[in-house]
């Protein structure tokens, strides 16, 4: 049975612990697909991504950060958003919504995920940003907001029950 919007939207958490199968090359594909119907700033759809499956790269992305990045160590998979800072001047902002839709499409495929921020964090040689453009060859003019950690979790996790705080025509 499919989930609903909502049941992907409430279930969906970081997994930080994955288990050692692996993801198919379709289900990825689906879940990059669905990242490319992200919105854009101007409709401008300028997202590129680096996916990477290397045991070792992996590991060295994990590297890049010096604190948080852990989960990129042990997941099957690693997915990371860039896009060329010269075309626009909103790409923290497009990056951020399409690693949203990356995160939501693998709830939907079943596939643990877990955010891990890059941009203006510290690496252990220098700006975990920098440090990846090295690892993967990225030019400098990409930005890097965050690397999407991608694995079967490793435990079930619980759905959020939130009431959303709302304010309507004044606080």
């Amino acid at each position: 049975m499919e989930k609903s919007f909502p049941e992907i939207v409430k279930g969906r958490r970081s997994v930080r612990s994955f288990t050692k199968e692996h993801i198919s090359d379709e289900i990825i594909q689906a879940i990059l697909e669905a990242a490319a119907y992200a919105p854009s700033s101007w409709g401008g759809h300028p997202m590129e991504y680096i996916v990477t499956k290397d045991k070792e790269t992996l590991q060295n992305l994990a590297k890049c950060k010096r604190m948080g990045a852990g989960p990129l160590a042990y997941s099957d998979v690693a997915i990371v958003p860039i896009i060329d800072k010269r075309k626009l001047e909103l790409w923290v902002e497009d990056a951020a919504v399409a690693s949203t839709y990356l995160l939501l499409a693998a709830e939907y495929y079943g596939v643990g995920a877990c955010w891990i921020h890059m941009k203006d964090r510290q690496g252990h040689t220098n700006m975990a940003e920098d440090d990846i453009k090295d690892l993967l060859h990225i030019p400098e003019y990409y930005g890097i907001l965050n690397v999407v950690s991608l694995g079967y979790p490793a435990k079930p996790n619980k759905a959020h029950e939130l009431d959303p705080v709302v304010h309507y025509e004044k606080y």
